[in-house]
Order: C-alpha cells, then sequence, then structure tokens
C-alpha cells in the first residue's frame, strides 16, 4: 500500500506519471512530493513509486 493525501491506495510498480493517470489526476497546476521530497515533473516519467511511501500532491492556489 502507499499512501496518496493521507488515504491508502494500492501499491503498482508504477511511475509517478502513470500513478496521476489511474488516480484521474489533472497534471497541470500541481506539485508531487514523495517521503517530503519534491520530484520535478520532468523526472515524473523516470520517477517509480516504490511501496509504503507517502505522496501528496498539492494544487497551486491562486490568491492573496
Amino acid at each position: 500500500m502507499i499512501s496518496v493525501n493521507g488515504r491508502e491506495e494500492k501499491f503498482l510498480s508504477e511511475t509517478v506519471e502513470a500513478l496521476l493517470q489511474r488516480l484521474g489526476v489533472e497534471p497541470r497546476g500541481i506539485a508531487v512530493a514523495i517521503d517530503g521530497e519534491i520530484v520535478h515533473r520532468d523526472e515524473w516519467s523516470s520517477t517509480v513509486v516504490v511501496d509504503e511511501c507517502r505522496i501528496e500532491i498539492v494544487t497551486a492556489a491562486a490568491g492573496g
């Protein structure tokens, strides 16, 4: 299992990019961190999610 924004999800050996697609997350305007470390967008297709990791997907918000 992995944790995505505090919710348990099934673990599949997949890249960050594939995980976002599987979860139906629109990649525009988001940031992804694995175990507290930001994964740069250009690394999403090569960064593999590992079992028991904590993933945070954060949406940018405009305003003041």
